[in-house]
């Protein structure tokens, strides 16, 4: 399915001005569909935008700009902020999926058994040998931090690529085993739960391990969350639908 026959078919159900703020971008899906909340910092949801038939994982910012990578395709997405639309940048169909998308300040990288990397144009520059299973991933400013299915994490060294070197001593456990997605602020490391059948929470947590902040899900079966700022006058709609069936489980909407 092309990106642009479900993104372009959302129904506005309202419009709303957001003020001049830190939002909270945070990923969902429940059976073959996908939310994205934009949620106030204290939690409590903003708007969201609903995609059929979409598995909408790992979230990157660049210069305040969303990314999302996509597990139904080999895709990484720009997403739109005034209108929820996603706009295909990486699109490698040599590869199956992937579920991780960090960004080093020139390349994007994401993981499908092997590591690969990306323009911020969505061209590829090259593959390296890497056999880590990988639910997320983030860059701390010097080095490359993978989230494993058990929320194990693991620290890269990449200045030689495309030899990619574990940097001794650095691993870390998420704060929870059903942590999905990670995302670096340029202090803290921020995940979410992905729970089959309750609320998980979205964490911030420091180089140990130790939780900072913690907020409920609005949505079970999490993925990611990342902080973007919105100017006062970005205009974005609340409540978008695109084709979504089934019921979610959420918390109070």
């Amino acid at each position: 399915m092309k990106l642009s026959a479900v993104a372009i078919a959302m129904i506005t159900i309202g419009a709303v001005a957001a003020s001049a703020e830190d939002f909270i971008v945070y990923t969902a899906h429940q059976g073959f569909d996908s939310r994205i909340y934009l949620l106030h910092m204290d939690g409590s949801v903003a708007t969201y935008w609903h995609y059929a038939n979409f598995r909408l994982v790992d979230l990157e910012v660049v210069d305040n700009e969303v990314y999302v990578a996509e597990a139904f395709a080999p895709r990484g997405d720009r997403l739109d902020l005034s209108t929820g639309d996603l706009e295909v940048i990486i699109d490698d169909w040599s590869l199956f999926y992937f579920y991780d998308l960090a960004f080093d300040g020139t390349y994007f990288y994401v993981t499908e058994w092997d590591l690969n990397r990306y323009d911020i144009n969505g061209t590829k520059h090259g593959t390296a040998s890497f056999t880590e299973d990988t639910m997320g991933s983030a860059w701390d400013g010097a080095h490359l931090w993978t989230l494993d299915n058990a929320g194990h994490m693991r620290c890269w060294d990449l200045s030689s690529w495309p030899d990619v070197v574990e940097i001794p001593g650095a691993a870390l456990q998420a704060p929870s085993p059903h942590c999905r997605g990670l995302w670096f602020d340029g202090e803290l490391f921020w995940t979410a739960e992905s729970l089959e059948d309750s609320l998980g929470f979205i964490y911030r947590f420091d180089a140990t391990g130790t939780v900072v902040d913690q907020w409920l899900e609005p949505a079970f079966s999490g993925w990611a969350a990342a902080v973007v700022h919105i100017p006062d006058e970005t205009i974005f709609a609340d409540g978008f639908e695109s084709g979504g069936t089934g019921s979610w489980s959420t918390a109070a909407e």
